[in-house]
């Protein structure tokens, strides 16, 4: 991140890549966050998302439908009934 940036947008930024990979990417999602940039997270990777948010924010048809709290939600918790 040459020029400074203030905020982050990663979409997807694991998909398809192996365990290092996704590992060294979570390591700079985590950096940039130490660093102040704001991270917007989008993924479809529930571990993922807990892991690395302060907060989550679920859309769904260009609609807010839920918030959660990644300190006290899993990935079992948030499956449908």
């Amino acid at each position: 991140m040459s020029h400074k940036p203030r905020f982050l947008i990663a979409a997807h930024p694991t998909r398809g890549v192996d365990v290092g990979a996704q590992a060294a990417i979570w390591d700079h999602i985590r950096e940039a966050r130490h660093e102040g940039l704001a991270v917007l997270l989008i993924s479809a990777d529930l571990d993922e998302l807990i892991g690395l948010s302060d907060t989550l924010r679920v859309i769904y048809n260009g609609k807010l439908v839920a918030d959660a709290d990644p300190a006290t939600i899993t990935p079992r918790s948030s499956a449908p009934p």
